[in-house]
């Protein structure tokens, strides 16, 4: 396909919008996804891992991401950067072959150009933008509209479909099931192509049988093994989310949920309602007799049908389908202008703009990748620990991760390449957890998550440690403020803490504190605020307990700013090791969701008592 030099102009142009719309995708950190799926290909063989890229019996997760996965991990290491540009030039090398596809389909540059900009970029693909791990998607679209557009240009050439052709449409239709499972689409596609701009009026039938029926049998075996190589891929035949259901009803609930992501949910739809918006679409097609149209809509259904039978995903999953509907529209935009041929290009111009201002008016404010557990992991270790010995040990009392996934693990092995290192963490299933959680063994580290950032505990006691969340690196003293950097380290437990320069934390109804004092007596004081909403709507009190003694009690009928003092005798305090103090709240304010608050902690601390 020859680009003529307004084409390239305008996409040009296009190129430049799709880069303003997501060039923090290069910016980003590895995702959860990137993780499991880099230490799932980082486990494989490698030449098995290369073989079934083209041998589709082989029963490897997705092999063609998995190798370049692989591939980046081995000759880069553990750096996002490089496989982020990798994965960005993939978007834009895809928004160029849809426009190939658009052009060679609609046969028509600026209906094709109309469809591209409802294709370009859409809000609630952010996943698709940010996280190299929809680099499946990508490869999925590369090789559909490659393979189609191919197909669709050999077909009508003067050389038609060689035997050359065909093994090369073949391999690419290998290519796309290796990508992504619903890479099955695209030899039904090709089919469908035949029965809808062919069949019906190629005469004799036999002599098209004689032709293509050979070349749509072999890729029918091809699809019938994929399915079945699919089945039995242990990633997907393990995860229930996968499993598909053939049920009518859930098909057109889940193509009305995907229709109304394609309106950014400015219009919920029914199941009815999408069911009539796709028989409005046929009815079209087929009373204008409009092939373009019925091919269009048939992309759609075909692409959409994997993702509508399973589990509800993010709205990337439309990024091959979209190119259906895009498809569909060029077509109607083709009928509507027929009156108009010379503005044709003006009002293509209207569509590409009117689509790209309601898109960048719904585009969701930046995500910013520091504040994703990987980054913040990876940032700190690699400062802090660039090296750990091979087959170290490592307790995770809390993190940031989600909790029923292996992410922290598959993030240390990869940065540290060491598959032998053993990850623990109390705070997520036993399968994760260490062997007897009541027997604390002996680990290089122990850490937990505090203000945002992993301290290590100290390892002299480690089961005291995990239960006191007592530190390694910081020293006591008798008072506590949020406002400095060494706060947490007083927190036991029950401080809403986290990453924030607020110099204050919301409690749990019970929080405890711990601090380091000689035992004379003294007097315990602390600075807290109590918003509105919990002083008026109901009778509260805040009890003081040091060691577990009550020292005082205050109600929380004031709101705004409160200071509390209460003498505390010497036999109260600790002898030998930390005092400990809890704030207790009775009857503590709740949020919608059932969540139960105390008080907006400022500081708390000891004064040793004045001798008078």
């Amino acid at each position: 396909m020859t680009l003529s030099r307004s084409e390239r102009f305008f996409l040009a142009c296009l190129l430049a919008i799709l880069t303003w719309f997501t060039w923090r995708g290069l910016t980003m950190h590895y995702s959860g996804d990137d993780m499991m799926n880099m230490y799932g290909a980082w486990q494989l063989n490698p030449s098995r891992l290369c073989k079934a890229v083209i041998l589709f019996w082989v029963p490897i997760y997705r092999p063609v991401g998995s190798l370049v996965y692989r591939a980046f991990y081995e000759f880069v290491g553990f750096h996002p950067a490089p496989l982020n540009i990798f994965c960005w030039l993939l978007l834009a090398g895809n928004m160029v072959l849809a426009y190939g596809f658009f052009r060679t389909l609609l046969q028509h540059v600026p209906a094709a150009f109309a469809a591209l900009g409802l294709t370009l970029v859409h809000p609630l693909f952010q996943d698709l933008y940010l996280s190299s791990g929809t680099m499946y998607d990508r490869f999925w679209f590369l090789f559909t509209t490659l393979g189609l557009t191919l197909y669709a240009q050999w077909r009508s050439s003067e050389k038609g479909l060689t035997v050359f052709r065909q093994i090369l449409l073949g391999l690419l239709c290998i290519l796309s099931m290796s990508s992504k499972e619903s890479g099955v689409a695209l030899p039904v596609l090709m089919g469908l192509y035949e029965l809808i701009f062919y069949i019906g009026k190629e005469r004799p039938l036999g002599a098209w049988f004689r032709t293509r029926g050979p070349v749509f049998a072999v890729l029918a075996v091809i699809t019938l093994i994929d399915i079945r190589r699919v089945n039995r891929t242990p990633e997907i035949a393990m995860t229930p989310q996968y499993h598909a259901s053939a049920s009518l009803g859930l098909w057109l609930e889940r193509v009305a949920a995907y229709f109304s992501i394609l309106t950014v949910n400015h219009i919920a739809f029914t199941a009815l309602a999408a069911a009539g918006v796709l028989l409005a679409m046929a009815a079209l097609g087929l009373v204008l007799r409009n092939r373009a149209m019925l091919f269009g809509l048939a992309f759609f259904v075909v692409t959409l049908t994997p993702a509508a039978l399973i589990s509800m995903r993010p709205g990337y999953v439309l990024y091959v389908p979209e190119v259906g509907l895009a498809l569909w529209a060029g077509a109607v935009f083709l009928v509507v202008t027929q009156a108009l041929p010379r503005f044709r290009p003006v009002l293509a111009g209207v569509v590409v703009l009117a689509a790209l201002a309601f898109f960048a008016r719904n585009w969701p404010a930046p995500f910013d990748p520091k504040f994703a557990p990987e980054f913040r992991l990876t940032e700190q270790f690699e400062r802090d620990y660039p090296k750990l010995p091979k087959g170290s040990r490592l307790l995770f009392v809390t993190d940031d991760f989600p909790q029923t996934g292996w992410d922290l693990l598959f993030n240390l092995r990869l940065m540290y390449h060491d598959s032998s290192l053993t990850v623990h963490r109390l705070a997520a299933p036993k399968d994760q957890g260490p062997p007897d959680p009541n027997a604390l063994g002996e680990y290089d580290h122990v850490f937990t998550l505090a203000a945002g950032k992993y301290r290590e505990l100290d390892r002299s006691d480690i089961a005291r440690s995990v239960r006191e969340n007592i530190f390694a690196d910081m020293t006591l003293g008798r008072f506590m403020s949020i406002a400095r950097k060494d706060h947490a380290a007083y927190i036991i437990s029950g401080v809403m803490d986290g990453d924030n320069p607020d110099p204050s934390r919301w409690t749990a109804p019970s929080s405890r504190y711990r601090f380091d004092l000689y035992p004379a007596a003294s007097e315990f004081h602390a600075k807290f605020w109590v918003p509105d909403f919990v002083s008026k709507t109901g009778a509260r009190q805040l009890t003081v307990l040091v060691n577990d003694h009550a020292i005082g009690a205050f109600p929380l009928n004031h709101d705004g700013m409160n200071e509390i003092r209460f003498p505390v005798p010497a036999s109260v305090i600790s002898r030998s090791g930390y005092t400990q103090v809890e704030l207790k709240v009775d009857n503590p304010w709740k949020d919608a969701a059932g969540n139960a608050f105390g008080v907006i902690i400022l500081n708390a601390g000891f004064d040793y008592a004045t001798i008078k």
